[in-house]
């Protein structure tokens, strides 16, 4: 995990990967307000977001970083299969609920907190099929995606990369 009092010399990849991940916050919240009411058309796009996000985000430990990209490939592997396409929205809102619980402890933005039950919400109302709430839980996850998107947008580049040194392969 990032920490933010420790300015090392970022190189072109590090620039370019951390761009990525706060642009993917920024097209999640995009997306995550056309998903509620056009879930099917907007999925795909929500699972590559996924898919960049879990790929470019800096973690310092390798169990926590897998976990968040394997549920990333999980989600884009399951929806190219074209298998139960509720299950590959469900892995790419989890990438999204896990990097919010990151960015919480890193960055101790409380809010954050709430965007696992709000996207947990949002799944649970798709697949059950109660559009009407699920549309009030995707206003309300698009809300607290582009809110750590804001957030992230405001802080220097190197908060997200920390000590390399402490990284994990």
């Amino acid at each position: 995990m990032a920490d933010p009092h420790i300015k090392c010399e970022l190189d072109i990849l590090d620039k370019l990967t951390v761009i990525l991940y706060r642009s993917a916050f920024t097209v999640a919240a995009i997306i995550m307000t056309i998903i509620g009411s056009e879930t099917n058309a907007a999925t795909p796009f929500l699972v590559m977001v996924a898919l960049l996000a879990s790929t470019t985000v800096h973690i310092y430990d390798k169990r926590f970083r897998w976990l968040i990209q394997g549920a990333g490939l999980f989600s884009a592997i399951w929806f190219i299969a074209g298998l139960w396409q509720p299950l590959a929205l469900g892995a790419a809102l989890f990438v999204f609920s896990a990097l919010s619980i990151k960015e919480y402890f890193c960055f101790k933005v409380k809010i954050l907190l709430l965007t696992p039950l709000a996207l947990a919400g949002f799944w649970f109302c798709f697949v059950f099929n109660a559009a009407n709430i699920g549309v009030g839980f995707a206003m309300v996850g698009a809300a607290l995606l582009a809110f750590a998107a804001f957030s992230k947008w405001r802080m220097p580049l190197h908060f997200d990369i920390g000590d390399k040194s402490r990284y994990q392969v």
